[in-house]
């Protein structure tokens, strides 16, 4: 058949007046080039482990003690507000308490001007790079940074 074009995402193929897929159910609007399908997470786990490897926080004392969150994507926003990325649910903790992000090879935390303020090491800081077995306090949340 002329002018028949290939679904992006299952590869089948779609005639030139359909605007759906039949196969797969795509919607073919517009100029969609092309689509490459990808694992969400694993794709996510590679990006970061290309700039900074895998990180995570586990919490060693104060609520939620023994629970680890993976630093997968960076900067990471913590605080209070549900919206942040590690939410800690605490009134000890700032809404937009603190952020972990990248910078080259180093992973490092930014207090966010949070009221209790940041401690790295048992020491207050404005900013500071996260070493392997870091102690990292945010407000009642004692967590020791790892790269694993």
């Amino acid at each position: 058949m002329k002018n028949m074009r290939t679904c992006p995402v299952c590869k089948a193929s779609v005639a030139p007046d359909q605007h759906e897929c039949s196969r797969c159910g795509f919607k073919l609007v517009g100029r969609t080039e092309e689509f490459v399908s990808l694992d969400t997470e694993e794709a996510v786990l590679e990006a970061a482990e290309e700039v900074c490897g895998r990180a995570r926080l586990t919490v060693t004392k104060g609520p939620l003690e023994g629970e680890s969150f993976y630093l997968e994507t960076m900067p990471v926003t913590i605080g209070r507000d549900p919206k942040c990325d590690l939410f800690l649910n605490n009134m000890t903790v700032s809404r937009q308490h603190a952020v972990i992000e990248c910078k080259g090879q180093q992973i490092i935390v930014r207090d966010n001007n949070s009221l209790n303020g940041t401690w790295v090491d048992g020491q207050v800081v404005e900013e500071a790079e996260l070493q392997e077995g870091s102690l990292l306090q945010i407000g009642t949340f004692n967590m020791r940074f790892s790269r694993s």
